[in-house]
């Protein structure tokens, strides 16, 4: 597959990430970090009479997910670790997947320093699950990790993306997971923060997205030098 924009280390390939994740090489990524859809797909209760909601609803994004991760792990050295966000429904779906496939799983909270969407508990945090196995290494000299992140959104009016996530939120998951010279993926890259953070440190990045104008603004964002938010 012809990618998209490919330029000192970094690629952007615009498609399905189901179509692109295959023709990428085995165990090359050192360290997996996306925020793929998570909201649920499956809603039918608008009737006027009163239907139980069930569990079995959420077998979409299971098996959506679960076909992600296959592709992601594949893909990973056996050195590597996988983060994803998630919220609070999404996340009893998306750890069993990844319990399957991992020897450790963290849950970690991106605290986001004020109040956002919701009705009475609105909502100021969000969900990372980050993943890895039994020989998945950290970079030296990073001693302790908080698992509450307290870092601020991107400013409504600067995001390029509905749901962009901050430079130094991803920043603090990559510096004790990416080492020198490793190659981060993001499978959902939106409008390619995990690009820019990577570069940023010096490291090799793939993004796939999959609308051509999130690709457009990512790679303008990388040909212009754009390396923080």
């Amino acid at each position: 597959m012809k990618p998209y924009y490919e330029q000192d280390g970094i690629t952007i390939y615009y498609g399905d990430c189901r179509d692109v994740l295959p023709t990428l090489a085995a165990s090359a990524v050192q360290v997996v970090l996306t925020d793929p859809p998570f909201f649920m797909p499956a809603v039918h209760y608008a009737g006027r009479a009163r239907y139980p909601r069930s569990w079995s609803d959420t077998s979409i994004l299971a098996a959506f997910w679960g076909v992600i991760l296959d592709e992601c792990v594949r893909t990973l050295t056996p050195t590597g670790h996988l983060f994803t966000f998630c919220n609070g429904d999404s996340y009893p779906v998306f750890y069993p997947e990844m319990y399957r496939r991992f020897d450790y799983l963290k849950s970690l909270v991106w605290d986001k320093g004020s109040i956002g969407m919701g009705r009475v508990w609105r909502n100021q945090h969000e969900l990372v699950i980050a993943a890895r196995w039994k020989d998945s290494v950290f970079v030296d000299g990073v001693t302790t990790r908080a698992d509450v992140i307290r870092t601020p959104v991107t400013p409504p009016n600067e995001r390029l993306h509905p749901v962009e996530k901050p430079v130094a939120l991803l920043r603090w998951l990559l510096e004790p997971t990416l080492i020198t010279g490793g190659l981060v993926l993001d499978p959902f890259m939106g409008a390619g923060p995990t690009l820019i953070c990577a570069r940023s440190m010096g490291a090799s990045a793939i993004g796939i997205e999959g609308e051509e104008r999130y690709c457009e603004i990512a790679a303008k964002r990388l040909t212009q030098g754009v390396f923080s938010i």
